[in-house]
């Protein structure tokens, strides 16, 4: 992984834990509010939530799998989706229970705690780990960046969805995407020594193979 990327990842981490406490503490809320009453007013955000949603995330995430297993017979691969995908749900949940921060009063018809939001989460971590694996399969420079640059403002546009409609506080979306750099940092990280190891392996078969 690009060192550029590790010192973001802590740094969103850092960034993280400075929303978590100015939650904690409670002096954000003002602002969480004002902010929220001005988001309300951009109702037609609220249609980017679906890719967000449980449905979405699983079948993108399925279709992802088979990709990576019929196109590309990359275990490794299938198994970072799983854990970048599934863990951070399991991760965003844990959080949410051991903080209990309410949700907006609002009828928006969402249940569970608030903080940090699981479509800001969760969305980016897929969406991102599509662009990861799309990437791979173009060489020029300029359409990686495109695939980059229209899946991170998908995620940015989920997270914010959850604004217009009131399930969230801004400081909720912004834990969120903090959060999702990180984690996935961990993963691809995980994934990229595998994948490595592996090549390093196979390579020193064929050579022992070939004396």
């Amino acid at each position: 992984m690009k060192k550029s990327f590790a010192i973001l990842s802590i740094l969103s981490f850092l960034l993280f834990l400075a929303v978590w406490a100015s939650v904690k503490s409670e002096w954000i809320l003002p602002w969480d509010q004002t902010l929220l009453d001005q988001f309300g007013k951009l109702d037609w955000l609220g249609m980017f939530s679906i890719f967000g949603s449980k449905t979405v995330i699983g079948l993108c995430s399925i279709g992802l799998i088979l990709f990576l297993w019929f196109r590309k017979k990359d275990f490794y691969g299938i198994v970072l989706v799983l854990a970048a995908v599934g863990g951070g749900y399991g991760l965003n949940t844990i959080i949410k229970n051991a903080i209990g921060r309410e949700r907006p009063l609002f009828p928006h018809g969402e249940e569970g705690f608030s903080f940090p939001s699981g479509h800001a989460m969760v969305g980016s971590i897929y969406l991102l780990l599509i662009a990861y694996f799309a990437g791979m399969e173009v060489k020029k420079r300029s359409a990686k960046w495109m695939i980059y640059i229209v899946c991170s403002f998908l995620a940015l546009l989920t997270g914010i969805s959850r604004l217009s409609i009131q399930a969230h506080y801004p400081s909720d979306v912004l834990a969120g995407f903090f959060l999702a750099l990180p984690y996935l940092y961990i993963c691809l990280t995980g994934y990229e020594f595998f994948t490595k190891k592996r090549s390093i392996q196979s390579k020193t078969n064929k050579t022992s193979f070939t004396f």
